[in-house]
């Protein structure tokens, strides 16, 4: 997976998190993010968010002059799911999610608007979602879970994301107002995987995969 990361455009670098300098930066700015700022979750003492899911899941984190301003975590499906305990109360009543080797979640998905600003933080959004893409083509993951504020859900529907809701908004700890739905990646227009790619620089195992996917459809 290294092979196909870092990819950046306009001053920032999306990168694959594989050593102890990286995640500390990574659970330093999700402890800001989702404790200090969102409250989803209590304070740790030593300013890290870290939990179980880390043990199993793959991380990747969006640098501007070496300092973490976004992230994400992306979870296989043969693995727990925060879906399955932490967000089920997102769910819709009876619904079930499904497991396996196409399934995954994301999970942790933030960027630092103070830091960003408005233009910076939609360009990283964007190189966020290509990394999910280009995560799911070198898994083989075809569906992603994920649980965003309703106003970003409709945000991804106006970009073309394939998506459906898998549940109501309700709040979540802290207050906030939150929604699950499921990407289908296989339902993706060129068009879309083309609008993410477009002006970032990238290694050529990542540049083959975009127009390998290109010509295949």
């Amino acid at each position: 997976m290294k092979v196909f990361f870092p990819f950046s455009q306009g001053g920032l670098e999306l990168a694959w998190v594989d050593d102890d300098r990286m995640r500390e930066g990574l659970w330093a700015f999700r402890h800001k993010i989702f404790r200090e700022q969102l409250c989803w979750v209590p304070l740790c003492e030593d300013g890290f968010d870290r939990d179980e899911y880390d043990g199993f899941s793959d991380n990747l984190v969006l640098l501007r002059d070496g300092r973490v301003v976004g992230a994400i975590r992306l979870t296989i499906g043969e693995h727990p799911f925060m879906l399955e305990s932490e967000f089920a109360r997102l769910l819709a009543s009876g619904e079930r999610i499904c497991k396996g080797k196409e399934y995954s979640e994301i999970t942790r998905l933030a960027v630092d608007r103070e830091v960003l600003g408005a233009r910076d933080s939609i360009k990283a959004a964007r190189l966020l979602y290509l990394g999910a893409w280009v995560w799911s083509q070198m898994r083989n993951v075809r569906w992603m879970y994920f649980v965003v504020e309703p106003v970003f859900y409709r945000r991804l529907v106006m970009m073309g994301f394939p998506i459906v809701p898998v549940g109501v908004p309700r709040p979540l700890d802290g207050g906030v107002m939150s929604m699950t739905g499921l990407l289908d990646w296989q339902q993706a227009r060129m068009e879309l995987i083309r609008s993410l790619a477009h002006g970032v620089s990238a290694p050529s195992a990542c540049q083959a995969l975009w127009h390998e996917y290109d010509y295949s459809h």
